[in-house]
């Protein structure tokens, strides 16, 4: 199974929404997930599952990302344990349980969670950061988790963390 970890694209800031569950994308942001999502595609992934945590920001994301995949017929999920402020790692981690071997699973969600859950599953022994708009491909062969590559969003470019 791999996992493929993205943070949320930028999103406006705090004053501009009527609370953070609320922020949406920037134009910047669209623009710049559009990016990632064709590299994505054209590199040959195809989601399986694409789950994101609930908030606005990271919706928008995980529908970019859909919208760009070239075989994705969704739906995509919320998993109110990819949010921000609730749910354990283990809760976070719980759709993968499900997955088949072969399975490809997207998961949106935000800092510091997404870094979290890259060590955890990369057995890394610290978190890496994400840039918005960053993607992790994460293999996982039973309880041996290897990083494959990041993302970054800006340069399209692939590296180990």
């Amino acid at each position: 199974m791999q996992v493929l970890l993205v943070r949320h694209a930028d999103a406006t800031d705090a004053r501009s929404a009527s609370s953070d569950y609320d922020r949406w994308l920037t134009a910047s942001g669209r623009q710049t997930m559009t990016k990632v999502g064709e590299e994505l595609s054209s590199s040959g992934l195809r989601y399986t599952r694409i789950y994101t945590s609930p908030l606005v920001r990271a919706v928008q994301t995980a529908e970019i990302l859909a919208a760009t995949a070239s075989a994705f017929d969704g739906p995509v999920e919320v998993q109110r344990a990819l949010s921000t402020e609730e749910g354990t790692t283990a809760q976070a981690l719980s759709p993968l349980e499900d997955a088949g071997h072969g399975a490809l699973i997207v998961m949106v969600t935000h800092m510091p969670k997404v870094g979290v859950l890259a060590s955890h599953l990369g057995r890394l022994a610290s978190a890496p950061g994400f840039q918005t708009g960053a993607a992790c491909l994460i293999k996982l062969d039973g309880a041996n988790g290897r990083v494959e590559w990041m993302l970054d969003p800006y340069t399209l470019e692939r590296r180990r963390p």
